[in-house]
């Protein structure tokens, strides 16, 4: 049985937004709630997926980590075509 990781096109996405917004791996992992190693194994592409985790990264770093429009900015809710 192969366990899945983060891709790490995702982790680099990540770093990308984060660092976009000037933001190091303990002021984004406060943001979201999370531990900075946390933040530093999805930017490594060594942590398990987790949906909520990418969730609260989305939304704080403003950026979709999830599907196809990957790396593409995130709509506001109630945006939807």
């Amino acid at each position: 049985m192969q366990v899945l990781q983060v891709d790490m096109n995702v982790g680099k996405l990540i770093a990308q937004g984060r660092q976009a917004k000037e933001m190091s791996q303990k002021d984004l992992a406060n943001k979201i709630s999370e531990k900075p190693q946390d933040v530093t194994e999805y930017e490594q592409g060594k942590a398990l997926p987790n949906q909520q985790i990418l969730a609260k990264m989305e939304r704080a770093l403003g950026m979709k980590l999830r599907g196809k429009d990957k790396g593409q900015p995130l709509e506001p809710k109630g945006k939807k075509k």
